[in-house]
């Protein structure tokens, strides 16, 4: 999973975002190419933001990790 992720941070276009998704989806994560991501096991992702935020999630309770537009919802 660490390696799909990272991958496809690397791969962002300016105006998308990876949300990682849970089972109500709201709220979601989002993660932008500028954010530092660390993995300090196979179940958790921290997330860093440039703003001085830092977030961690635990993947067992994620459902989707997908790509989206700005302003996209669904």
């Amino acid at each position: 999973m660490e390696n799909t992720i990272l991958e496809m941070q690397k791969d962002l276009d300016e105006g998308h975002f990876i949300a990682f998704v849970s089972a109500n989806e709201n709220p979601y994560c989002a993660v932008m190419k500028s954010d530092e991501l660390n993995f300090p096991d196979s179940k958790t992702v921290v997330i860093h933001k440039n703003d001085g935020r830092t977030t961690i999630i635990n993947l067992n309770f994620i459902i989707e990790v997908c790509i989206r537009r700005v302003g996209q919802y669904a």
